[in-house]
């Protein structure tokens, strides 16, 4: 299995787990409340029934009535029971019916008992009368606390397929993305290291061949200075390569520029053309940043375009914030086309052309931080168009 999907089931699998538990939680709450406010309303109607049969001698027409009244508007119920309790040996199996031992004995202490008979819940306590010491006992059926538990069972369930299935989406469609960008900048950068490493071996297993072949025996004067020129001309190749790196690493960092400046492009042009190729820039306009990266990305795109032309005229022109660079050299395989701004790589008819591969990297990196986008078209064995456009 992937990572990315290992990450995005874990990441799923801990939510969906947390929203099972929250959910559990809430209806475990909801639950309670809703049974603890039912018994509420049947000590309300124990209450009323109590005084609807022992008041009445007691109270007015009208004080009656409203008990009456308040009796009828309480919830339903199925039993009303009135156990004289003054004996509490002959009133015990009665009680028993419906209490426990140890509710009979809360009971007794004048505390408000609410219980579960079979499918009804009910409420008992003691009332005393002048006529004597009553246990009220008052079962109901409880269908709004089941409907309503029902209703909470099936709302959260479908509350956590529905998260669930979101959840899942979503944390799949990120984690693949973050972790597909995060690999594919660790094989870039290590495809990166290994022809960094390969460029730089070169030259030094080529500085290291000539020191010892010209160790081996004496040699003229002349065959030494030949020497110390191709070690001179290979330190030179690691040097370059070294700069590149180090320019390339500096601005892939993606610190700000410190000191941004408006640049007149047309003379940064003419100064990067310095005569080799025509410059048509009619418009003048400034970019805001570092004059020296700017001439470091033309050049190499100029330099570029000047290498591979064989000798054919280059041409630079400028319209509006648009900066285009033609050359009608080699060209650009159509295959090599999408690697082209890869570090160290080297299209395949580029053998006989000497190179590293970092120039278009580099000036790709630079003007990206000068907000612009570059883009290369190309016909093998027609030319290459490179196109800058700034914001």
């Amino acid at each position: 299995m992937k990572t990315g999907h290992k990450i995005s089931l874990i990441y799923s699998g801990i939510t969906i787990g947390l929203l099972l538990v929250a959910g559990m939680v809430f209806y475990f709450f909801a639950s309670n409340y809703i049974r603890n406010l039912y018994f509420h309303y049947m000590e309300e109607k124990a209450h009323a029934v109590a005084e609807e049969k022992f008041s009445k001698d007691e109270l007015d027409p009208v004080k009656y009535r409203n008990v009456v009244i308040r009796r009828n508007n309480s919830i339903p119920t199925s039993k009303e029971l009135f156990i004289r309790v003054d004996d509490r040996r002959k009133a015990h199996p009665a009680l028993a019916r419906y209490l426990s031992a140890e509710q009979i004995e809360r009971l007794y202490a004048n505390r408000t008992v609410n219980f579960e008979h079979g499918a009804e819940v009910g409420t008992a306590f003691v009332y005393y009368d002048n006529t004597g010491t009553f246990a009220v006992i008052v079962l109901s059926r409880n269908p709004y606390g089941a409907d309503i538990a029902r209703t909470l069972r099936w709302t959260l369930l479908l509350l956590v397929i529905i998260s669930s299935a979101v959840l899942w989406l979503i944390s799949r469609l990120y984690a693949i993305r973050m972790v597909d960008r995060i690999d594919r900048d660790y094989q870039r950068e290590k495809m990166f290291v290994n022809n960094a490493s390969h460029e730089i071996n070169n030259p030094l297993t080529a500085i290291q061949g000539e020191c010892e072949v010209a160790l081996m025996t004496d040699r003229t004067g002349a065959e030494y200075r030949d020497t110390l020129r191709r070690v001179a001309h290979e330190a030179d190749r690691v040097v370059t390569i070294m700069r590149e790196l180090l320019h390339f690493s500096h601005i892939r960092s993606g610190e700000a520029i410190p000191e941004p400046e408006p640049v007149q492009m047309r003379p940064l042009l003419e100064a990067v053309a310095a005569g080799r190729c025509s410059v048509d820039c009619p418009d003048e306009f400034t970019v805001s940043g570092d004059a020296n990266l700017l001439h470091m990305a033309f050049h190499n795109l100029v330099g570029n375009a000047l290498k591979y032309s064989g000798g054919k005229p280059v041409s630079i022109s400028a319209s509006g914030r648009t900066i285009t660079i033609c050359d009608s050299g080699i060209g650009i395989p159509e295959a090599d086309l999408p690697h082209v701004f890869e570090p160290f790589f080297r299209a395949s008819n580029t053998s006989s052309v000497s190179g590293h591969g970092v120039g278009l990297s580099l000036a790709r990196a630079i003007l990206e931080r000068h907000g612009a986008r570059l883009s290369v078209s190309s016909k093998q064995g027609k030319g290459t168009t490179v196109t800058v456009v700034f914001k």
